[in-house]
């Protein structure tokens, strides 16, 4: 069973580090009503969205800057892109923002394909890849939504190959998920021990996960709350059942939905919910606090859409 300790509390947001054998042992979680804005409430879209980002975007800022960066000259830092979900993490942004300067950055655009034939297997195809601003020593950081990590993965291995071919060392590789599974950082975990450490020894990998290390569901895709292979703080245990109540805590069907499409398809992504919501409503599980916050979810997504018909 995992041991989690904290280590540090800001006015901004309480850190945690997770004890695990299965997980490095850089491994966190932080806790944060910028974060609880998006897990809570997962069907905004658009504006309110990306302002609630930018928010996170600035505490994973200040915590690099804290806890891997300190004293790493900026010409040395570079941010990973996973295109498209990555840019939705605002890094840059918050980088900005915080510290008055931007960050260099590499894209690969990754693709998740599900295994024919299997239920919740996925590869990822990598079909464009940009490493020219990769720095020698390099100190990487990467912003990413974890469900069977092979998205994480995958970048990570284009990372070591790019890292091999410019003759450059990986001094730190840093991840920030809004949403990540524990089977996602085990993954992760197994990644670092066979491939990154050997070629890289000195290199320190951590990685951050807001609120929990969520319940992986079959599908290879929803991420559920109060589950058996969920790991979290105290506080955050509390904070699911305040808000979502005891049955939406461990039946809403996903943390995030589909981070991708809810990012750069925002419509697709209300309609999406409204259906789930609407097939949760007309069953007979739901308490009467799962039942509210549904009805006001569904208000607001469709009082979203309706604000889409209007012409600017």
């Amino acid at each position: 069973m995992a041991e989690i300790l904290e280590i540090e509390r800001t006015e901004d947001y309480a850190l945690y580090q997770v004890k695990d054998e299965a997980f490095l042992p850089n491994t966190f979680i932080i806790c944060s009503e910028a974060a609880r804005q998006v897990l809570y409430s997962p069907h905004i879209v658009g504006a309110r969205l990306q302002d609630a980002m930018e928010k996170n975007a600035e505490i994973f800022a200040k915590i690099a800057a804290k806890h891997v960066l300190a004293g790493v000259p900026k010409k040395n830092i570079c941010e990973l892109v996973f295109l498209s979900g990555g840019l939705y993490y605002f890094l840059n942004s918050g980088f900005k923002r915080i510290f008055g300067s931007a960050l260099q950055q590499c894209f690969i655009g990754i693709q998740r394909q599900r295994i024919e034939g299997t239920e919740g297997q996925f590869r990822a195809i990598a079909g464009y890849e940009n490493f020219e601003a990769l720095p020698e020593k390099a100190n990487v950081i990467i912003g990413d939504t974890v469900a069977t990590g092979s998205t994480l993965i995958k970048g990570i291995q284009l990372l070591l190959d790019a890292a091999e071919v410019k003759g450059a060392s990986l001094e730190s590789i840093t991840v920030f998920s809004l949403a990540s599974s524990s089977d996602g950082v085990r993954r992760f975990a197994r990644l670092a021990k066979s491939h990154i450490l050997p070629q890289h020894p000195s290199c320190k990998l951590s990685f951050y996960a807001c609120e929990m290390l969520f319940h992986l569901m079959p599908d290879g895709t929803d991420l559920r709350f109060l589950m058996p292979s969920s790991v979290m703080p105290p506080e955050s245990m509390q904070e699911a059942k305040r808000r979502y109540g005891n049955y939406l805590a461990k039946n809403m069907r996903c943390a995030v939905f589909d981070w991708g499409t809810r990012c750069k398809n925002p419509i697709a992504h209300c309609k999406e919910f409204l259906h789930y919501a609407e097939k949760e409503l007309e069953s007979v599980k739901p308490d009467e606090k799962a039942r509210s916050v549904l009805l006001k979810m569904k208000r607001e997504v469709q009082q979203e859409l309706s604000e889409m018909e209007k012409p600017l």
